[in-house]
């Protein structure tokens, strides 16, 4: 009850745990048994550390919702609504059509297919055309 009294009032939670194992573990030998003074010890921390990583998905969902209002009852609606706003943080400059064009000649010349199917031998020879728009 100690350790997980530890974990949840952490704010680094994940740190909290390894912090607990690295001073329950005898990190100075090959054995990386728990040092523990009895086996009920032993049992209570094991059962604490699989308590919280068992729930920890479900809690942050639930502080999830919370941060919404309640409007959002779905994960991957929050992930939508999160991702498709504008991000404040990341500021892109301008590029020029020179600043393009030196990218693709630097380019390796191969004729394998990137992710998008288009071989870089083909993206150098379409250079004049497609570096302006």
């Amino acid at each position: 009850m100690y350790y997980d009294t530890v974990i949840q009032k952490s704010t680094n939670k994940i740190r909290a745990t390894w912090d607990i194992v690295k001073t329950l573990t005898n990190s100075k030998s090959n054995n990386k048994k728990l040092i523990t003074k009895d086996k009920k010890e032993t049992e209570k921390t094991v059962n604490a550390f699989n308590h919280y990583f068992s729930t920890i998905a479900e809690q942050l969902n639930k502080d999830c919702i919370k941060e919404h209002n309640n409007k959002i009852r779905d994960p991957i609606a929050n992930l939508r609504l999160t991702v498709n706003k504008p991000n404040d943080m990341i500021r892109l400059e301008n590029t020029t059509t020179q600043e393009v064009n030196k990218i693709i000649c630097s380019l390796k010349t191969k004729d394998s297919l990137g992710h998008d199917g288009i071989s870089t031998k083909i993206l150098k020879l379409s250079a004049p055309y497609i570096v302006s728009p």
